[in-house]
């Protein structure tokens, strides 16, 4: 499938908006936003997904985003346009990317009809989009952290009652943003300034697929939700596909389950398994219990175990779950470098996560366990490497800043710390297996 043509799938989807649209004028009414968010993060000792490490970064990231809509009875336009620059303190080499004003681009831009037929909702463009716990889909943009997580894509919602609803999406990601961009950045290996392309899906390729996601909480004891997903990437110096590879095809069927037993007990089980080319097969799988007490603190305790299948010859083994379109940091900023492009692969981690909530405004997460590699991968030396990945820590702590002031004029702020600590195991090798830290600072403020 060419850009082209699913852009004239997309374009053939939003006509039947207008012709309705057009029917009975309405008046158009307008609305302007904003967000500002400016991080400073230090790392020591992350690992990579070459059982290596990096060494010392600390850099503050700045992104803005301002968007606009138009709406006209069901129909809405809308538009967001974003930047994201950065200035590293060190890594000496790192000192040149991505320096103010780097790149501005189109982050969100889709036509979006509600109530087509009285039960169907239709979004057309460059949006966000996420289901379930995320596990499948919800960043289509794997190339450049969370300066972006937005996908090319066309959505219907069917809404059959308030409690059941069925999506079908279609999506193409491009390895190059292919709408407009503004300014420029600077390679911290040349002497000359240059532009800044960003590789959107992180592996050199193209993707695109489409799927079907299914929710149901018609049952509020018993909420669940089915999935099928199928994607392909394409491209012939992707850093995701084998050698000699140019296209590569999986099938991935899930299924979540959200059973609530008790007012304080509840649980999640997903299962999804996962067929394609070159005779794939693989399964990913998580499972937890979740205990809310009804107490001070309003604390909340979960026992949880995360899996993703694995395979000898590392992610591109026959049995090694891959991504569907979920680039996110995951499990955490510590642990998702030792994946390539984040894409958790051969992954087991049985964890405890405790949450409590000791004023109006904060918040405070801490989550801990041990991770291991249920396949031994080969080192590519006639041995292979350990199967504990190492033992991992996290602490997040949050605050709503009007609540916690009373200052009004805050609304929209917020602050959060984070700290994570990952003490490496024999996964590594025997002179990058050095504890990774990473802490981060957070504000962010929306307009």
């Amino acid at each position: 499938m060419k850009r082209s043509a699913f852009l004239a799938i997309a374009l053939l989807t939003g006509l039947p908006l207008l012709a309705a649209e057009s029917d009975t004028p309405k008046a158009l009414a307008w609305d302007f936003g904003g967000d500002l968010r400016l991080r400073y993060d230090a790392t020591n000792n992350l690992p990579t997904e070459k059982h290596s490490e990096k060494g010392h970064t600390d850099y503050a990231r700045v992104r803005t985003r301002l968007w606009g809509k138009a709406t006209a009875g069901n129909l809405e336009l809308f538009l967001r346009v974003a930047d994201e620059f950065r200035y590293y303190n060190s890594r000496e080499t790192d000192k040149g990317k991505q320096r103010f004003p780097d790149v501005l681009f189109i982050d969100n831009l889709y036509l979006k009809y509600t109530g087509l037929f009285d039960f169907v909702d239709v979004k057309v463009g460059r949006q966000d989009m996420a289901f379930g716990a995320k596990r499948i889909i919800s960043d289509g943009n794997g190339g450049d952290g969370s300066r972006s997580t937005s996908f090319d894509a066309a959505r219907l919602t069917f809404n059959f009652s308030n409690k059941r609803t069925l999506d079908a999406f279609a999506i193409y990601q491009a390895r190059e943003d292919w709408l407009p961009t503004a300014g420029k950045t600077h390679d911290a290996k040349s002497k000359h300034t240059k532009s800044y392309d960003y590789d959107t899906t992180g592996y050199n390729q193209n993707e695109y697929g489409a799927g079907l996601y299914y929710t149901d909480k018609s049952n509020d004891s018993f909420p669940w939700e089915a999935y099928y997903v199928w994607k392909v990437e394409e491209g012939h110096h992707s850093t995701a596909l084998a050698k000699g590879e140019t296209s590569f095809t999986t099938h991935t069927l899930g299924v979540r389950l959200l059973p609530k037993f008790t007012d304080t007990l509840s649980g999640e089980a997903e299962f999804a398994v996962q067929a394609g080319d070159d005779s794939l097969a693989a399964a990913m799988a998580y499972g937890g219990l979740t205990y809310a007490p009804k107490v001070a603190l309003k604390p909340t305790f979960t026992l949880g175990v995360q899996y993703m299948s694995g395979d000898e010859e590392g992610w591109r083994g026959d049995n090694a779950w891959r991504p569907v379109f979920n680039r996110e940091t995951g499990v955490g900023e510590a642990v998702a470098p030792m994946f390539n492009k984040y894409a958790y692969t051969n992954f087991l981690y049985p964890h405890l996560k405790i949450g409590l909530k000791p004023a109006d405004g904060q918040g405070i997460t801490f989550q801990t366990g041990p991770m291991f590699a249920p396949v031994r991968e080969d080192d590519g030396h006639g041995g292979t490497y350990g199967t504990f990945r190492g033992y991992y820590a996290a602490v997040k702590y949050t605050l709503d800043l009007p609540k916690v002031t009373g200052v009004e004029w805050l609304k929209g702020a917020g602050l959060a710390f984070t700290g994570e600590y990952l003490s490496k195991g024999d996964y590594f090798a025997d002179n990058a297996d050095h504890d990774a830290l990473f802490g981060r600072v957070e504000l962010s403020y929306k307009f």
